[in-house]
């Protein structure tokens, strides 16, 4: 009898569970209602929607935009990391507790896809993003022929520099015929090439005190240094340095003769091919003689090993105005802006209620290499996507659209501070004539996404420890080359590939 009453008794509960999960069923292209007059979706009848976003306020005015357009439509949504999300989606989805619509890093879309949690989007759609955005941008989206989600915005590295030190440092000697008088000239005007930036910086020990100079507001770069816990001020005062312990910030300096991951088109994983000629070539010669290692670099005196610049001692430095050279993203530029109101406050910099960001901080594409060819960054795309699982596919194809409709790239922009994926900046208020936002976009010309392969998952621990390799390790060239071809192989097989 007591066998009987377990098995009732776990039947109820399950049956308690199951009803308050949403209703879940996996929903088709046949089940979209197309009104031609509209130009949209019809709406299901109490449709009601949820989305993922890793922002507050971003939210908020989506939300606020929605309700003008669908008031009959009710959206709320979930702060949650975009990183996360395809990972929680593989629980959440079939549970019928997932969003309805979320964004994701291009890069999982492979993932998502294989997972089947992906709405396919119609052709109808999949026209609509081609006419209106970037090419880069809608590519990682398609398998097949096939778009699973649209792009939102676009992130690359780039050059980005204090102009307040760089206008205090002395020319670097060049090839190239120019009349600068200081290092901002030259790196505005283009007329230096990576590899001279390099060994110049280097010959000054990577320290202002080594350059000569004495840098205009000391005070204000370092005042609180002891407050935040830093030590060493001869290891603060760095005019160059960006993310070593990082393959997405190294990837440009492999690109100079002509190596790319995985082959031209990013997708054939197997074209790792670090140990090529072409990655030796440029490898010798973004290292020179300055690059060296932690017993002899000239370019990172002192430093122990490349795991220790990361986030903390690179762009967080920059962001404070300690740092004069690094390479990053648009996202280490949103954080200065926040920081703006505070060093007006306090006077910092010199800067007033007439000073603009772009009159303390600049973004160039990243120097060409010596022999003419520009270094070829990494591009991520932000994508937003439904899920298969929705419980109203129509209302949410909307928000798709919705989400990469002019009045969202706005607010992209100027909320996020992120670089819609549009074809036509010109119709982003301000996109234009921000010279900071303009410099990634002149990167981003040369710049290939991130694969969407799922090898593309299996390449950044090699890629980035070619470079530990050769620093903490101590090997030559070839020897980093060759381990490094090692570890993807090695991790490929793990992974059963």
């Amino acid at each position: 009898m007591r066998k009987y009453l377990s098995i009732a008794l776990v039947f109820m509960i399950l049956i308690s569970i199951t009803g308050c999960q949403k209703g879940v069923t996996a929903k088709l292209e046949e089940d979209l209602k197309w009104d031609e007059a509209k130009g949209e979706y019809t709406n299901e009848k109490n449709a009601k929607l949820s989305f993922w976003t890793d922002n507050d306020d971003f939210a908020d005015r989506v939300i606020e935009l929605w309700n003008e357009k669908y008031p009959e439509v009710e959206l709320t949504y979930e702060n949650l990391g975009v990183n996360e999300n395809v990972e929680k989606l593989k629980l959440d989805g079939p549970a019928g507790l997932g969003a309805d619509v979320f964004y994701m890093p291009h890069n999982t879309v492979v993932d998502a896809r294989e997972a089947g949690l992906l709405f396919k989007l119609p052709k109808r759609d999949q026209q609509y993003i081609m006419e209106t955005m970037q090419e880069s941008s809608y590519k990682v989206t398609m398998y097949e022929g096939d778009m699973y989600a649209t792009p939102d915005s676009i992130d690359n590295v780039a050059l980005a520099y204090n102009k307040q030190i760089l206008e205090a440092l002395p020319a670097l000697p060049t090839v190239i015929n120019t009349n600068a008088s200081n290092l901002l000239e030259q790196i505005e005007n283009e007329e230096i090439y990576l590899e001279e930036l390099l060994s110049g910086v280097a010959n000054w020990g990577n320290s202002y005190a080594g350059a000569g100079v004495e840098i205009p507001y000391i005070e204000d770069r370092f005042y609180n240094a002891a407050a935040e816990g830093e030590t060493g001020s001869e290891d603060k005062h760095t005019i160059m340095v960006w993310q070593l312990y990082d393959a997405y910030h190294n990837y440009p300096l492999l690109t100079r003769d002509g190596y790319r991951v995985f082959g031209e088109n990013n997708d054939d994983p197997s074209q790792f091919n670090i140990t090529s000629k072409e990655v030796t070539a440029s490898i010798k010669a973004v290292t020179g003689d300055w690059y060296g290692n932690k017993q002899d670099s000239k370019l990172f005196p002192g430093l122990a090993t490349v795991e220790d610049i990361g986030w903390d001692q690179g762009p967080s430095r920059f962001q404070k105005g300690q740092v004069g050279i690094t390479i990053t993203g648009p996202w280490a530029m949103s954080d200065i802006k926040s920081n703006w109101e505070t060093w007006l406050e306090e006077g910092r910099y010199g800067i007033n209620e007439d000073s603009k960001l772009s009159d303390v901080f600049g973004v160039k594409a990243l120097p060409k290499f010596s022999n003419d060819q520009n270094p070829i960054a990494f591009s991520g795309v932000r994508v937003a996507g439904v899920n298969i699982y929705t419980k109203y596919p129509n209302a949410a194809m909307n928000l798709l659209r919705f989400l990469s409709s002019e009045d969202i790239m706005k607010e992209v922009y100027s909320v996020l501070g992120k670089i819609p994926a549009v074809k036509d900046s010109s119709r982003i208020p301000g996109l234009s004539e921000d010279t900071i936002s303009q410099g990634f976009l002149a990167q981003a010309a040369y710049s290939h996404p991130m694969p969407v392969i799922q090898e593309g998952n299996y390449m950044w621990d090699p890629l980035r420890d070619l470079w530990t390799n050769l620093f903490d390790a101590q090997m030559t060239i070839e020897e980093a080359q060759s381990k490094s071809q090692e570890d993807y192989e090695r991790i490929l097989r793990d992974a059963g590939k």
